[in-house]
């Protein structure tokens, strides 16, 4: 740690570096003081959230440092000034939405190096909310009306073929000189070659029922040659909020128009549907999800689950509960994406969550350690009254140590491949299980 704070201390004193405006301290004095009493207990989730946050916001050539007085220094390699300071507010926004809601008072202080004086940063100062505000106006004025430069750098829009293709000078310039001194040429593609997003439902078997009772929609990114990523995967090139909800809408509009048309025809069942943080953190994204919500028939509402996607971890149960809240009159459960691990489960129990998913890794070489940590993942989930779904099962011998540790809700390639559409219940039992596997 020691050396690695050296080393950082010796990149900020560039001169280069800090006038480029490319490092950033976020301040976490104002959430402190609106969290008050509670800091010192939320204080390590704060920093693991934020630590989550910041890293998916930052490419590998970048750093990240958390100073001595719990604030946050993040150098970038590349992004320009603006470009930077809006990923720092974007980050600020998420965390203040975490742990603090819509609470409007509170803010975070963006400060931007703007040159090293007499051997000390000099830093204009900034709030995360006037940022973001202000983005859209100055993007305007910089582009005179054309593509709008995100909070990544990348330029939002196509060329006029509907290829996706890099705005702005193309060019490589000098540091020292400025000038320009070769021409690049523009990357164009199909908007096909980056994958098209959809949905996909993944049969879940009951095993102390014995039948097919859910199919779980799950996020899928497809691309050209038939292979896919699959849930929260398939969601981490995307970071706007607003495309987050539209994706999230889609998946819902489309999930509840399949169970009705299923209801019609007197076939039951239970459909889980994807929701991520991001659409419920924000009001601005949560009001036209839940609008949609309120217009699903009482009926089908028994019938849906909502399993949530992306949540950052350390969130504090009041938040988590509040969220909860918004979305239970609309569905029969609601399931919590984890990561497979032993953990403890206490900080979730009792906000009104149904269950957790977890996927397990597809590693053949380490299933003795799997199934051990299954069973461990297993009592703590039944102490803290949660329902437990492992999905990515890929062997009959995975399966059957999951009944054995306890598990009622299993899915994956062993139980049935993603469909496009989901089927009516079925009955499934262990015969059909094996008899699957051996014409497989």
């Amino acid at each position: 740690m020691r050396g690695l704070e050296q080393r950082l201390w010796r990149l900020l004193m560039q001169p280069a570096v800090a006038s480029a405006g490319r490092v950033h301290l976020l301040d976490l004095g104002m959430m402190r003081e609106c969290l008050g009493p509670n800091w010192p207990d939320l204080r390590w989730r704060v920093f693991s959230a934020a630590d989550a946050l910041i890293e998916r916001s930052l490419t590998r050539n970048d750093i990240r440092f958390r100073t001595s007085s719990d604030d946050y220094i993040i150098v970038f390699a590349s992004l320009e000034r603006h470009a930077a300071a809006l990923v720092c507010a974007r980050i600020a926004q998420e965390l203040l939405q975490l742990f603090l809601g819509d609470d409007r008072t509170a803010d975070i202080r963006v400060s931007t190096a703007v040159g090293v004086v007499d051997g000390h940063i000099q830093f204009d100062h900034a709030f995360a909310k006037a940022l973001l505000a202000d983005a859209l106006p100055q993007a305007e004025r910089r582009t005179g009306g054309g593509p709008v430069l995100s909070t990544s750098g990348t330029a939002i829009g196509g060329a006029v073929d509907g290829s996706t293709a890099m705005s702005g000078a193309l060019s490589h310039a000098d540091e020292a000189t400025g000038k320009a001194q070769v021409a690049l040429r523009q990357l164009r593609l199909s908007p096909d070659d980056a994958g098209q997003f959809g949905i996909r439902y993944r049969p879940v078997w009951d095993i102390g029922q014995m039948v097919i009772s859910t199919y779980m929609g799950t996020p899928v990114r497809i691309f050209p040659d038939g292979s896919f990523l699959e849930g929260a995967a398939a969601l981490t090139s995307v970071t706007d909020a607003m495309e987050i909800l539209r994706l999230d809408a889609e998946a819902l509009v489309g999930s509840v128009e399949i169970l009705n048309g299923l209801f019609r025809s007197k076939s039951r069942l239970l459909m889980s549907v994807p929701v991520c943080f991001e659409t419920l953190a924000a009001r601005r994204t949560r009001q036209p999800f839940l609008e949609i919500c309120q217009s699903i028939p009482d009926y089908l509402r028994r019938f849906l689950i909502f399993e949530l996607l992306r949540f950052p971890p350390g969130v504090p149960t009041g938040r988590l509960n509040e969220l909860l809240h918004e979305v239970r009159p609309y569905c029969r459960w609601s399931f919590m994406q984890v990561d497979f691990k032993p953990q403890s489960f206490s900080g979730i129990a009792g906000t009104g969550l149904s269950g957790v998913t977890m996927t397990m890794p597809a590693d053949r070489s380490a299933e003795a350690r799997l199934m051990e940590e299954m069973n461990s993942i297993v009592l703590s989930a039944e102490r803290a009254g949660l329902m437990i779904c492992v999905t990515g099962l890929s062997t009959t011998s995975m399966v059957v140590a999951a009944r054995a540790a306890g598990v009622r809700l299993v899915a994956g390639n062993r139980i049935g491949p993603p469909r496009d559409r989901p089927r009516a219940m079925n009955r499934f039992d262990w015969p059909d299980l094996y008899r699957e596997e051996d014409e497989g």
